[in-house]
């Protein structure tokens, strides 16, 4: 008599298709936490330009710049190395608030957010906001959408207001909401740009010499801000100073 035919699985093929199928489960899970882990966000400073970047002070030391006059305008831009949804804040807070201040670009009163500060990598319903409290702290939120793609995202104005340090904190809502991720930091000088035309040049090479050997130079005129090192005096270290700054663009 004909035995039915059976269909049988040899052990050692179900023990290998099952550890085959974890394996990939694994490489599965594997590959998308590296992809969380290694996404990205990231800021960079630039000239008024979004182009030109500004110069650290020490090349080794991130976030810490070059100094910059009073009055200049530098670009801040935040990118991304991966898409989907997120939100941030560039900050200006505490003993900083009257140093420096952050604006966007071309208010929409229809969608109401600084569209001009959002590029289209950042995704069709990104927004920028800006905010202020209290005379204590000042910034812009943004916040890109779940269609966002890797790329530059938002670029907001960053203008030097006072002779000092100022710290902008930048702050990834996905790592910390009490916390910046880290600061920017700028350190501040007097302008050169005396006759206000965002530009160093003759004109206030001009103004300058005809301050020359001034002794009564005092706050706040400064003999029209020529005394740079605010000695009293107009004289050869203010020229030095000037100098280090010819041709220089505030804008």
């Amino acid at each position: 008599m004909l035995r039915p035919a059976t269909i049988t699985c040899r052990p050692c093929f179900c023990l290998e298709a099952h550890a085959v199928s974890k394996l990939l489960v694994l490489l599965l899970l594997v590959l998308i936490t590296t992809r969380i882990t290694e996404a990205k966000l990231y800021t960079r400073v630039c000239r008024a330009d979004g182009i030109t970047p500004l110069a650290l002070a020490d090349p080794n030391i991130p976030f810490i710049y070059e100094d910059v006059m009073v009055g200049t305008r530098l670009t801040i831009i935040v990118s991304s190395d991966a898409g989907g949804e997120w939100s941030s804040d560039l900050t200006i807070e505490g003993d900083y608030f009257g140093y420096g201040s952050l604006s966007g670009r071309d208010y929409n009163d229809i969608t109401r957010d600084w569209e001009g500060s959002r590029f289209e990598a950042a995704g069709k319903s990104a927004k920028v906001w800006e905010w202020e409290e209290e005379g204590r702290i000042k910034g812009c939120q943004l916040q890109g959408d779940g269609y966002a793609v890797p790329g530059d995202w938002f670029i907001i104005d960053y203008t030097a207001m006072a002779v000092g340090q100022c710290k902008v904190g930048f702050y990834d809502y996905n790592v910390n909401w009490d916390e910046p991720v880290y600061y920017h930091v700028f350190y501040q000088v007097p302008t050169r740009d005396f006759d206000g035309d965002s530009q160093v040049g003759f004109v206030d090479f001009a103004l300058l010499a005809a301050n020359w050997d001034r002794t009564d130079c005092t706050d706040p005129n400064s003999c029209g801000g020529t005394d740079l090192d605010s000695n009293g005096s107009v004289d050869s270290i203010d020229l030095m100073l000037f100098a280090d700054y010819w041709l220089e663009s505030t804008e």
